[in-house]
């Protein structure tokens, strides 16, 4: 299912790819009845090489040298490269002006001259980028972006961009009030992705809390972490940090947080996989990666080479989707349970960050489904990786009740130990009390249990505790409880029952009990039993009312009563008399 996925993503990047090769029959862009464009392919570019050129040298230049047209609908040149400068032209038919917004789509280039010019006129000059502190750009925007009434006729614009970051410039021109939509539409498009991620985040964290499960923490903070990355490199962040930290403080900032969320993510799989116990080596190349590369671009922060901690981050995204698909597979070669889904989810967010990264170098059309591909991509994988996840937390519920119930529950007998007694039956004399409700307690011991493990044996021994388990178990109703007391010791609690009935009770299981026929190779065993009954009658117990007692002492009192009956003869009931110590009896012979 995964290669299907795989094989599918791949056909709509070649679709996408065959699209962005149709070029425009016309370069002006042409304003009537004009809403929006993208003019990577209206628009010529030239890199300067020696110095700073004006806006009429660069426009000089560009009437006597043939300049290429951009190739796509984003014009990229990679990282750390010379300024750009581009030129377009747009003509207004009519004699109205024409209020169009003019926005450079990526908000990380540092500094963007926009010259408009009419008969060689300058009509405007327009500064902005990110090296300006937020209030002081053209409009309080995540991208630098301006409104200007276009005159009637042709107008140039010249763009110069300079940048040490991915210089990626894909310029858009729309109406003032499509651009208006536009940008509600990116606000609720945003508005939905981040809603839904940092809901699972937070449900993540407190799974975390809860069961401490390491790779719920990671995931929350993967899942945070993009989404803080993705409200930086989306030029969001900016709107909010509005003070001026310097020209390349959203590249150094886009840079960790990148890798903050990498980081995290490839932690999260190794804890969610269990690489570690079945590919050893591959784990090891994980754990360095994400300390080698983070530390090579606090080396480059250090030193101030923006351009060399570009690269790692960029080099570091790579390899985390690619580590993640690696990853997913060796685990499906080891048989881990998540694997397919994780597969899934990983190609496919590998897909949509491909998608997003050649939309920005321009070798897809660029536009915003393109460029939010990624954001895309990481909702369907955090769905897949949450329903990952859920299953993961059932097991460990499932693991957690079957471990609860081994450490209630007698291994032998298959009845509750003293520790799962001791909750329920607290509940239960509670419930009694406060529904002024009698109740009665039983302690049962086998007689001679010594004597019958000295001459048959332990394996006898315990198929005698056995048998006595399973009668008992047989006979109590669902309200009531049994458990194992101590070696060849029960209680039973028996509800809304008085001790009268709990003695009536208690008489019926010692007869049953001699009944019992243990088959050994050397004859039949049989064995006796005797038993303490303790309780209330009418809601009084030993002079007291039941709610002046606790369940500790009401046992105390069925243990006094069990000594009686061993200390008279043993195979027979002794209930609770109307005095009762209220203490440890001492421990007859057994």
């Amino acid at each position: 299912m995964g290669l299907r996925l795989l094989i599918l993503s791949l056909m709509f990047v070649v679709l996408l790819v065959s699209g962005c090769g149709k070029q425009p029959s016309d370069r002006v862009v042409d304003l009537a009845g004009f809403e929006s464009q993208m003019l990577g392919q209206h628009s010529r570019y030239f890199q300067e090489q020696d110095h700073k050129l004006s806006w009429q040298q660069a426009a000089r230049a560009f009437a006597q040298s043939d300049y290429p047209y951009g190739a796509s609908e984003s014009i990229a040149l990679g990282i750390g490269t010379d300024p750009v400068w581009l030129h377009f032209q747009v003509n207004n038919p009519t004699q109205a002006d024409a209020g169009i917004r003019l926005a450079v789509k990526t908000p990380w280039l540092d500094v963007i001259d926009a010259y408009i010019v009419a008969d060689n006129t300058l009509i405007a000059h327009i500064n902005g980028g990110d090296y300006l502190p937020f209030e002081q750009r053209p409009m309080a925007h995540e991208n630098f972006a301006f409104e200007h009434g276009f005159s009637s006729g042709l107008s140039d614009v010249y763009l110069r961009v300079e940048s040490l970051g991915p210089m990626a410039i894909p310029i858009e021109l729309s109406s003032i009030e499509q651009a208006q939509q536009l940008d509600l539409g990116n606000a609720y498009r945003y508005g939905l992705l981040y809603g839904m991620l940092l809901a699972l985040s937070l449900y993540n964290l407190l799974l975390y809390l809860i069961t401490r499960e390491k790779e719920f923490g990671l995931y929350s903070l993967y899942l945070a972490g993009f989404v803080v990355n993705s409200f930086s490199y989306t030029g969001q962040l900016h709107e909010i940090i509005t003070a001026d930290f310097g020209v390349h403080f959203q590249d150094w900032l886009d840079c960790f947080l990148m890798i903050t969320y990498s980081v995290a993510g490839l932690h999260f799989a190794r804890a969610l996989l269990k690489t570690k116990n079945y590919a050893p080596v591959l784990d090891r190349v994980v754990v360095w990666t994400t300390i080698v590369f983070p530390l090579g671009i606090l080396l480059g922060a250090i030193a101030n080479q923006l351009v060399f901690s570009l690269l790692l981050g960029f080099l570091l995204n790579s390899g985390f989707a690619t580590l993640f698909i690696i990853m997913g597979i060796r685990a499906r070669q080891a048989q881990v349970d998540s694997a397919n889904l994780f597969i899934i989810a990983s190609v496919t967010a590998a897909c949509c960050i491909g998608i997003s990264t050649m939309a920005v170098a321009g070798i897809v059309p660029y536009n915003t489904y393109t460029f939010q591909a990624i954001e895309v991509g990481m909702v369907f994988e955090a769905i897949m990786l949450a329903i990952v996840l859920a299953k993961r937390f059932n097991l460990v519920q499932q693991d957690l009740a079957v471990a609860e119930k081994f450490a209630h529950t007698d291994p032998l007998t298959s009845v509750n130990n003293r520790r799962g007694f001791q909750q329920p039956a607290e509940a239960l004399f509670n419930a009694a009390v406060a529904n002024n409700q009698d109740v009665a307690v039983l302690l049962i011991d086998i007689d001679h249990f010594k004597r019958i493990n000295d001459q048959y044996g332990h394996t006898v021994g315990d198929e005698v505790i056995q048998l006595a388990a399973n009668c008992l178990a047989n006979s109590t109703r669902k309200t009531d409880l049994i458990a194992r007391w101590g070696g060849e010791e029960f209680i039973m609690l028996l509800n809304n029952t008085s001790q009268a009935e709990g003695r009536n009770f208690a008489e019926r299981i010692r007869m049953s009990l001699a009944e019992l026929r243990c088959n050994t190779p050397s004859g039949s065993v049989n064995f006796t039993v005797s038993i303490g009954a303790a309780g209330s009658n009418q809601w009084v117990c030993a002079g007291k009312n039941l709610n002046e007692l606790s369940l500790a002492e009401l046992i105390k009192c069925a243990d006094s009563a069990l000594y009686e009956a061993k200390k008279s003869g043993r195979n027979r009931v002794v209930e609770l008399c109307d005095a009762c110590p209220f203490t440890e009896s001492p421990v007859a012979e057994k």
